[in-house]
């Protein structure tokens, strides 16, 4: 939990500052500036404010999400602590949905991004070369990402998941510490589309992700969610796994057992 108190709403409010209203909406940058995303983020939002505060509040996840009769099942199969494979990868999505828990570590080269989260051994890539998405395509947990510039906006576009990661929303491990987590577990199918419209905000101290999820196993209709990222030059992404330290067998039915 050591990331939790440095969010943003946990530094104005150790400062015992109130956060001031915004005059005017926040704009994005330059193109050159936007190329700038390299560096440590920390999500916004936390277990007990899983929005966090305005003007970058993060979108919940819908109460009743348009699933398909395939959809609701996993969804019921998820929500089982019993069918949690501890240390799962979680996809693309999950990899971009922290709760100020654990920090990605974005990089940049003149082809590619890479996005490392340090709650997993999988880095996702997105290539800015012009290729196209390859029609031979091998699914994998992380799927296959490309990237184009529209102005100072990247749209990255996501394709060929495996359909075996665990739900794209909750605490891994099932444990139910936020009002998030009452809500149905969300599956992803190897049908997965995820669409992405990335772009720095506030001055380039916050990072804005747009997913626009699409599924036809999954869900009868796509849907869109924000999430935003705190850029954090104070801190590193450590070395974290999360095998590491396993609950005894005992206790690996009951309920908020697991691992992250």
């Amino acid at each position: 939990m050591r990331y939790i108190s440095l969010t943003l709403l946990g530094l104005l409010a150790a400062s015992g500052c109130t956060p001031a209203a915004p005059s005017a909406p926040p704009t994005p940058l330059s193109k050159p500036a936007q190329l700038n995303l390299t560096g440590v983020w920390v999500a916004v939002g936390t277990f007990e404010d899983p929005a966090g505060p305005p003007p970058w509040s993060n979108t919940l996840w819908p109460a009743n999400p348009p699933f398909t009769p395939l959809g609701e099942s996993e969804s019921r199969r998820l929500g089982d602590i019993r069918n949690v494979v501890p240390c799962q990868p979680g996809g693309p999505i999950f990899a971009m949905w922290e709760m100020g828990l654990f920090p990605i570590e974005i990089l940049e080269a003149p082809d590619r991004i890479v996005i490392k989260p340090e709650n997993s051994a999988l880095p996702r890539r997105i290539f800015l070369d012009g290729r196209k998405h390859p029609e031979d395509l091998e699914p994998t947990w992380m799927g296959h990402s490309i990237g184009t510039w529209d102005g100072d906006v990247l749209i990255v576009d996501t394709i060929g998941t495996n359909g075996r990661t665990r739900a794209m929303n909750g605490v891994g491990s099932n444990a139910g510490v936020s009002s998030e987590d009452t809500k149905p577990r969300l599956p992803v199918s190897d049908q997965l589309h995820l669409v992405e419209r990335l772009r720095l905000v506030a001055d380039g101290e916050i990072l804005e992700d747009e997913m626009t999820i699409t599924d036809p196993k999954s869900y009868t209709a796509p849907f869109t969610v924000k999430h935003y990222w705190q850029r954090r030059p104070d801190i590193d992404v450590l070395e974290y796994f999360c095998g590491e330290r396993p609950r005894p067998d005992d206790e690996s039915t009951q309920p908020g057992a697991g691992t992250r």
